[in-house]
């Protein structure tokens, strides 16, 4: 499974930095994708990721999943671009993954796609997204229309899980949970 997120400037540096790590960790390939002129790219808290690809020079098509970070400015950045709001709905029209978190959600809005949906957004961008049912899980995974979304940056640890789920499987997932502590942190456990 080939995955991809696209970052333009102010992401969500949590959101992006979680999702690549985990998915990096499962062995599942995720580009980098910049919607910018260059491969650098600056989070809305000043850290800089370096892209692997620009978004014009990559095969669109090649890709089973796109994932887009939250974040200000970079999910109006991201919706914006009439490049990533049409590859959204390629994607959606292909019956491809898309994963949207916090913010980024209004991308779909943007895409056309979100009134077809349900799904979950960071709080407060309920109106600017217009699902056909919102829902105010962490994570919400639209099976009819292969659609994950996610609240922000404190869920982006279940967001890539399940990410991983979507794309590995269970099993996959539950390792790699296991490898970060995340069973012993939800049990509140603490060494004295």
């Amino acid at each position: 499974m080939q995955t991809m997120i696209l970052l333009g400037e102010g992401y969500e540096e949590v959101e992006a930095i979680t999702v690549i790590d985990y998915l990096r960790r499962a062995d599942i390939p995720v580009d980098i994708v910049s919607i910018n002129e260059g491969l650098s790219t600056l989070g809305d808290h000043g850290i800089e990721i370096m892209a692997d690809k620009m978004l014009d020079d990559i095969d669109v098509d090649a890709y089973d999943m796109v994932i887009t970070p939250g974040g200000r400015p970079g999910a109006e950045k991201l919706a914006g671009d009439k490049r990533v709001t049409d590859l959204i709905a390629k994607q959606y029209d292909n019956q491809k993954y898309i994963a949207s978190i916090c913010a980024s959600p209004i991308v779909l809005n943007a895409a056309g796609i979100a009134g077809d949906l349900d799904g979950t957004n960071y709080p407060g961008f309920e109106d600017r997204v217009n699902y056909k049912h919102f829902h105010e899980d962490i994570t919400f995974y639209d099976a009819d229309h292969k659609v994950l979304t996610s609240r922000g940056p404190a869920t982006a640890v279940y967001f890539a899980l399940d990410i991983i789920k979507l794309l590995k499987g269970e099993a996959a997932a539950e390792k790699i949970a296991d490898a970060l502590l995340l069973p012993m942190v939800e049990k509140g456990e603490k060494e004295a």
